[in-house]
C-alpha cells in the first residue's frame, strides 16, 4: 500500500506549481533587458518608466493624423479650373451636336429639292416612265423616305429580375450587334422593302458592327431599346418574326438570356432617307456627244 501511495504521489503533480506556471504563460515576466534598464534610470535618479515620450508619441499621431486629414480634404475637393473646363468642353461638345443636326435636317431638306427637280426634269423630258423610274431607284438606294405597312420589332436588353441566365461576370444579358444582324436579315428574306434599326435607314452598303458593347450602324453608336422598322407586306413579316425563324431566335434569346422582344404591326410606318449615301458611278441619259459634254 505504501508504493502504491508513493507512485499516485508521484503522478498527482502539485495544483500551486501548476497555477505558478498558468500564470508565468499568461502573464509574463518583464524582460530582463527592461529591468536593467530601468534599474540603470533609477540609480541614476531619473523615474524608471520613460513616460514623457508615450506623450511625444500621442502628440506626434495627432499631428500626423490632421496632416492627412487635411490631405485628404484637400485632393476631394473640386478644382474650380478643372470643372469649368470640363463644362466649357460640354458645352462644346451640345454645341457641335446642334450643330450636326441642324446640318442633317438641312442636307435632308436639300436632297429632297435636288430629286424633286430630278423627276420633274425626266419627266419633262422623258415622259412619266422616267419620273417613276428614279424614284424607284431612289427608293431602292434608300436616298427618299418611305411610308407604308409593316412592322416594328423591339430588343430590350435583359433587366435583374429576367428569367434568363446572367453573363459571365454575373451582370444581365445584352443585345449584341448579331442579334440586330440577324432580325434585319430575317426581315430582308420576308421581302422587307426598307429597313432601319433606331431611326438609321439600311441600304446595301449599311454595315452592323459592335464596338466594345456598343452597337454601331454606319459609323453611329446606338442606345437600347433597339428599334427595327421594316416596310413591307405585314403578314408576312409579322410571321417571320413570330413564328419563322427570326421568331424562334428571339424565343431562344428571352428563355435562354432573359433579352426581351416585342412585335407590333402598324399600318403605317415611316422610315426616312439615308444619312450616307455615296454616288459610285454614273452615266449620262441623254444622247449628246463626249464633246458636247465637254
Amino acid at each position: 500500500m505504501r508504493f502504491l501511495r508513493l507512485g499516485q504521489a508521484r503522478r498527482d503533480p502539485d495544483p500551486a506549481a501548476s497555477m505558478a506556471l498558468l500564470g508565468e504563460v499568461l502573464d509574463p515576466p518583464i524582460g530582463p533587458g527592461y529591468h536593467s534598464a530601468a534599474q540603470a534610470r533609477v540609480e541614476a535618479g531619473l523615474p524608471a518608466s520613460s513616460g514623457y515620450r508615450t506623450w511625444l508619441l500621442f502628440a506626434t499621431a495627432v499631428v500626423l493624423g490632421m496632416l492627412v486629414t487635411v490631405a485628404a480634404v484637400t485632393l476631394r475637393a473640386p478644382d474650380p479650373v478643372a470643372a469649368e473646363t470640363r463644362q466649357q468642353l460640354i458645352s462644346r461638345i451640345e454645341a457641335a451636336q446642334d450643330v450636326g443636326d441642324a446640318t442633317s435636317t438641312r442636307i435632308e431638306e436639300l436632297r429632297g429639292q435636288i430629286q424633286q427637280i430630278e423627276q420633274d426634269r425626266a419627266r419633262a423630258e422623258q415622259g412619266p416612265a422616267a419620273g417613276r423610274a428614279i424614284a424607284s431607284a431612289a427608293m431602292q438606294a434608300g436616298a427618299s423616305a418611305v411610308t407604308g405597312p409593316g412592322v416594328v420589332v423591339v430588343l430590350e436588353d435583359a433587366t435583374e429580375a429576367g428569367e434568363g441566365a446572367p453573363g459571365l461576370d454575373g451582370t444581365p444579358e445584352r443585345v449584341n450587334a448579331r442579334d440586330v444582324q440577324l432580325v434585319v436579315n430575317g426581315l430582308w428574306s420576308a421581302g422587307a422593302e426598307a429597313v432601319s434599326v433606331n431611326g438609321h435607314r439600311l441600304t446595301s452598303t449599311s454595315a452592323i458592327r459592335f464596338a466594345g458593347e456598343a452597337i454601331i450602324v454606319d459609323f453611329r453608336s446606338l442606345a437600347p431599346p433597339y428599334e427595327v422598322r421594316a416596310i413591307g407586306d405585314p403578314d408576312r413579316l409579322a410571321a417571320e418574326t413570330s413564328s419563322g425563324v427570326t421568331g424562334a431566335y428571339l424565343g431562344e434569346l428571352r428563355s435562354q438570356l432573359g433579352i426581351t422582344s416585342r412585335v407590333d404591326v402598324r399600318e403605317d410606318v415611316t422610315i426616312s432617307a439615308a444619312e450616307r449615301l455615296t454616288t459610285r458611278y454614273g452615266h449620262v441619259l441623254d444622247d449628246t456627244t463626249e464633246e458636247d459634254r465637254r
